[in-house]
């Protein structure tokens, strides 16, 4: 199987790295720059994975109410409304909250992607394992796979409502080969029980099916973007399988994993580099007429 079109892609379009892993064996590791970047909202799927982990320790549950983990009032909604969130409505951008976490909608139901309510995702994992964000990542997963590269890291912002650990803000620093590893760890059970790595895709709202618990899934007839109320027609990637999942960051970052082709694609982007319109689906294009042979 000819890979090598992935590589004109990739000069084209900017990318630092691509890596892919087909039937448990490595078919692509490429590099145009050889070391680690923040994959951005990549690390929601990573998290989404400690947050699996945890609950096969019986450290939490999913459905556990957050108030019962942290101090009330750290949103702008009525004591009786913030009681309802959950750490799955974190997960499923369900809160109900725009990002100064005043009311916006209904908790459960409506959809807003809110990276300031999912901080507090971090802070509930390092309250119940009383480990650092780092540490909890290096033991539970990173040093299990033989990972050396992946890491947590400030960002040089901060926010009113970040009023706890500098892991709050946090960004995720890591390599194509390393994401693709994780990927091929999750497709193949090693991390979370397959009931659990099924749910992440799950849709989490009929506002918008193409969000599960932290991942994208393709098998939604609409789905939504961050920063916009609108609904847009069909899957995401209409020319990919319906069964694929996806943890996607800004300026093009990906880890990719579709079960029925035993397939894991993970991509990184040149820092400071805007991907062109439709960068994905071209992507993706080019990936399954490799697969078909057209």
């Amino acid at each position: 199987m000819n890979w090598q079109p992935l590589l004109a892609l990739g000069q084209q379009q900017s990318y630092a790295q691509i890596a892919i892993i087909q039937h448990g064996n490595p078919v692509m590791d490429y590099a145009w720059l050889d070391q680690t970047v923040d994959v951005f909202a990549v690390q929601k799927g990573f998290l989404a994975i400690l947050i699996g982990i945890a609950e096969e320790k019986y450290l939490l549950e999913v459905s556990d109410h957050l108030n019962h983990h942290i101090d009330p009032e750290w949103t702008q909604l009525s004591p009786w409304d913030e009681a309802k969130i959950t750490i799955e409505t974190l997960m499923t951008m369900t809160t109900g909250m725009n990002d100064l976490l005043e009311p916006e909608g209904d908790i459960g139901k409506t959809w807003r992607y809110n990276n300031i309510a999912y901080q507090q995702l971090k802070r509930i994992l390092e309250l119940h394992t009383g480990l650092s964000l780092q540490q909890l990542s290096h033991e539970w997963l990173l040093e299990p796979l033989g990972l050396t590269r992946t890491s947590w890291k400030s960002r040089p912002m901060a926010s009113e409502h970040d009023d706890t650990s500098a892991t709050m803000i946090s960004g995720l620093w890591s390599t194509a080969h390393e994401l693709a590893a994780i990927g091929e760890a999750l497709r193949t059970d090693a991390l979370v029980p397959a009931s659990f790595k099924q749910s992440l895709g799950e849709s989490g709202s009929l506002e918008n099916p193409s969000w599960g618990r932290l991942w994208w899934n393709n098998y939604g007839k609409t789905f939504m973007v961050p920063g916009s109320k609108r609904q847009f027609q069909g899957p995401m990637l209409p020319m990919a399988p319906p069964d694929l999942i996806t943890a996607k960051g800004a300026g093009g970052h990906q880890l990719t994993i579709v079960p029925s082709l035993e397939l894991v694609v993970a991509k990184t982007s040149l820092p400071n580099k805007k991907p062109a319109n439709g960068a994905d689906r071209m992507l993706w294009n080019t990936i399954m007429e490799i697969l078909t042979g057209h």
